[in-house]
């Protein structure tokens, strides 16, 4: 990504964190990146293009990370935690992100589907790793999907949890607490 459309992302993620989908404008998200009209509509059309690019682009980039962090792990479980812990610094590093794709899960629209789709995703690549923990006999056989669907609502909970205890919040524990309580809410085999 260049250094104009990076700009463009990170401050149209702090735009519609702010004022929600409906209250962002272009001319905020210009006036938050410091570039010209003309350059954020010759890389985004519409407002809508420019919130599916971020919300994409900012999967993405979860996905990208968690691939990163475990591409020379070989042990099932140890990719799920090691996953999980990628996941949660993500959302902690990266508030308004998060904040946006929690705010657009619940509508009814075309943006709001493409959403769900993105996080199915996410979700899908998760329950690959459940299911090769399953298949490895670390974990008793399951849903790998509902698992899957519980580490996002862990997640959810996460940042919940940190906007409630900002004083308190300190990532690293989370993360610790977080894998304790997956290890010993699961019955491991280990």
């Amino acid at each position: 990504m260049n250094k104009t459309k990076k700009a463009i992302f990170e401050s149209a993620i702090k735009v519609f964190s702010n004022y929600g989908y409906t209250g962002a404008t272009m001319d905020d998200v210009v006036a938050r990146a410091g570039v010209a009209k003309g350059s954020l509509y010759y890389h985004f059309k519409s407002k809508e293009e420019l919130f599916i690019f971020i919300i994409k682009e900012g999967i993405n980039l979860i996905n990208e990370e968690i691939e990163e962090a475990t591409k020379d792990v070989t042990d099932p479980y140890e990719i799920i935690k090691v996953s999980a812990k990628v996941q949660l610094k993500y959302v902690y590093e990266n508030k308004d992100l998060f904040k946006v794709i929690i705010s657009q899960l619940w509508g009814t629209g075309e943006r709001n589907n493409m959403l769900r789709e993105e996080i199915r995703t996410l979700i899908d690549k998760s329950s690959v790793k459940f299911k090769a923990v399953m298949d490895g006999g670390f974990i008793e056989n399951d849903d790998p999907i509902l698992l899957s669907y519980g580490l996002i609502g862990v997640l959810v909970s996460s940042a919940l949890y940190e906007i409630l205890n900002e004083d308190k919040y300190n990532h690293e524990e989370v993360v610790e607490k977080f894998m304790k309580y997956f290890q010993y809410g699961i019955n491991v085999k280990r």
